[in-house]
């Protein structure tokens, strides 16, 4: 895909293009959207020379607990660790707005260039130069395109995320998978990450709907700095809802070659032996090809996206969705308490400690952040969170 078939799709997907003299078509984005194409793709914010992304600034977990033995794999990035092995602020909504108080502000625009496969690609200092002499560097973020095609993957997942997003779904690249050996069924299944997924909880609606009113979905990079972007509804609604459990899950594999979409198809077919999806899709650039008995397909045409959906039903274990419904409730706990003051943070795990007449661990502090979170009921966290915004 070349740059203007990109500004194309952002045409198409209803994103305004800015004509800049010098700088040339650009495209208009929101502070919020802006934040969530460079937590996707990687894109950099020009803030300075070498340029600043929000990529892997969210992460909490490798694994999803459903396939480690009810054990939760932590993996610093929203929450870090200080010297001494003690929970530190890490890339809290608060610790990013004091460090990067543009990115959350104001009109941004995407700068694309095109970039050959021999040619040097660190050309964040000389936009940033360029820029600086007549624009705020700051307000332009830097997509990289290259011919190789390796930049368009992760292009792929924020399409799809623009697209379950408008239909009332949390979504996320870079899913936290199974990755090592799991026997199910009878069967050692291999490991694999998807691409992308796009879910749908009781507990998220009833966040959607009262903490945030809206009725279209977001990205999951979204939920831990959400404040900065948005005014959070701070009135404690009737938890009755959040006492309900259904569960819809979509996982999507991304290839930016129509020759790797063979190799979709085998990755997607490790993933429906879990079973846990309802439905699983390939996205591509051009259409692939692949039987659609099993597997739904996204493709680019005219600079838009289609789709095609299987035509049979995935199997389904309903106890492991209800056990993958849980660890995606503590996941978007533990995401939304970025948002509050550290102290705060703190307070939640002293609280846990104290209930429960625990001591605290020295250097394992993210220990009792995850025990803190999976102890606590949908409606108990709900109650702290309000109290604590």
């Amino acid at each position: 895909m070349t740059k203007q078939e990109i500004i194309k799709i952002f045409k198409n997907a209803g994103f305004n293009i800015f004509v800049d003299n010098r700088l040339g078509e650009l495209v208009e984005m929101s502070a919020e959207d802006a934040f969530v194409f460079s937590s996707i793709t990687g894109a950099n914010y020009l803030i300075n020379q070498n340029g600043v992304t929000m990529k892997g600034r969210t992460e909490v977990f490798i694994h999803r607990s459903v396939f480690s033995n009810g054990y939760l794999i932590y993996s610093p990035g929203l929450y870090s660790r200080d010297i001494n092995g003690y929970l530190a602020e890490g890339n809290s909504a608060d610790q990013l707005l004091n460090k990067y108080p543009s990115v959350f502000q104001g009109t941004k625009y995407v700068l694309i260039r095109d970039i050959p496969n021999n040619a040097f690609s660190n050309i964040e200092k000389m936009e940033y130069e360029a820029i600086k002499a007549t624009h705020n560097p700051s307000d332009y973020i830097l997509f990289k395109n290259y011919s190789s095609g390796t930049s368009f993957e992760p292009f792929l997942e924020y399409l799809l995320s623009l697209t379950f997003a408008k239909r009332g779904y949390l979504v996320e690249n870079q899913v936290p998978w199974f990755q090592q050996n799991l026997k199910y069924n009878n069967k050692i299944l291999q490991g694999g990450i998807p691409d992308f997924s796009a879910s749908k909880t009781s507990f998220f609606e009833y966040i959607n709907t009262f903490i945030l009113g809206s009725k279209l979905g977001l990205s999951v990079n979204l939920l831990s700095v959400i404040k900065n972007f948005r005014t959070i509804n701070n009135t404690l609604f009737d938890k009755l809802s959040l006492n309900t459990y259904e569960h819809e899950l979509i996982i999507c594999e991304a290839k930016c070659t129509k020759s790797g979409a063979k190799q979709g198809e085998k990755q997607m077919a490790k993933y429906a032996e879990v079973e846990l999806a309802d439905r699983i899709y390939l996205i591509t650039p051009q259409k692939s090809g692949i039987s659609h008995q099993c597997f739904g397909e996204f493709y680019i045409k005219n600079c838009e996206l289609n789709s095609i959906e299987a035509t049979n039903k995935l199997p389904t274990n309903s106890d492991q969705k209800f056990e993958d419904q849980k660890w995606l409730d503590d996941y978007i706990k533990l995401l939304l308490l970025g948002n509050l003051k550290f102290e705060k943070i703190i307070k939640f795990i002293a609280n846990h400690r104290n209930k429960n007449k625990l001591e605290l661990l020295n250097n394992y502090d993210s220990t009792h952040l995850l025990d803190a979170v999976t102890s606590n009921t949908n409606g108990e966290f709900i109650e702290y969170f309000i109290d604590s915004i």
